[in-house]
């Protein structure tokens, strides 16, 4: 029943182009005016000023990102390295980072809030490790990952020219496993924007934190019912996100295709 049509549909290249064109204006001016209907609601109910205020707290959860990240990488990365080298060590640990990765760690906030009463400790660092307790095995997970796929050989030849420890992670492990960090990192990044929310203010009993951020901003908006300052803080977060992707990760990445593949 299925075959080759006798008359094959054949579209003039004209009335395609002209398709395609009329598309792109329909869809630029469904954004365009969703971007104004936003801006007019947002400029009629808090002021227009208020992208500037959640661009600034969006500066300080970024901080609090790119600290996580620096942490992880330090900690998990060598700590990834030494699993994935070890065939018997990865069946054991990857199972376990991957439980770890997809525990829901909002379940763990009373009990670091607890502490970070207890101890005093602001929220404004404390919020890092709330924030750092779901997206920090992304990091180790990808590792693990990167370092189980060191082709046998590489590592003969680094062992039988007895290089030092130090020449082994500069000419080996490091860029066998830089492709594999990235891709924790977008990951580990997405998921500490995400857990700002949740991360910069929280409460046990009588007694809440907050912390001065952009997931701060959003949550006490979203709590007070405040919709048009809700949608400023999830707009700029949004922008953070994606323009970080593509300055940054996207460009990690290529070079990690280009530098150091081992295909």
């Amino acid at each position: 029943p299925f075959g080759v049509a006798d008359r094959p549909l054949h579209v003039d290249p004209r009335r395609r182009r002209a398709g395609d064109v009329a598309l792109l204006v329909l869809v630029v001016a469904l954004i365009a005016w969703g971007m104004t209907a936003m801006l007019g609601y947002v400029d009629a109910r808090a002021g227009i000023g208020e992208f500037g205020v959640a661009a600034g707290l969006g500066v300080i959860t970024f901080g609090r990102v790119l600290v996580l990240l620096v942490v992880g990488t330090i900690v998990w990365v060598p700590v990834g390295v030494w699993i994935g080298l070890s065939p018997k060590v990865t069946r054991i640990a990857q199972p376990i980072v991957q439980v770890l990765a997809s525990f829901p760690a909002n379940f763990l906030f009373p009990f670091a809030t607890l502490a970070l009463i207890s101890t005093g400790v602001s929220l404004d660092w404390g919020g890092i490790l709330l924030m750092s307790l779901g997206a920090q095995w992304y990091i180790l997970f990808n590792v693990i990952a990167g370092a189980s796929a060191i082709p046998a050989d590489l590592r003969e030849v680094a062992a039988s020219l007895r290089l030092s420890r130090v020449r082994r992670w500069r000419a080996l492990y490091g860029p066998a496993v830089f492709g594999a960090w990235v891709t924790g990192g977008i990951t580990a990044a997405g998921g500490a924007w995400n857990a700002s929310i949740v991360s910069e203010v929280v409460g046990y009993g009588d007694t809440t934190l907050h912390a001065t951020g952009l997931g701060a901003y959003i949550a006490d908006s979203t709590a007070s019912g405040d919709f048009a300052r809700t949608l400023v803080g999830v707009t700029v977060m949004s922008v953070f996100v994606v323009g970080l992707n593509r300055l940054v990760w996207r460009r990690l990445h290529a070079y990690a295709e280009t530098r150091f593949s081992l295909s």
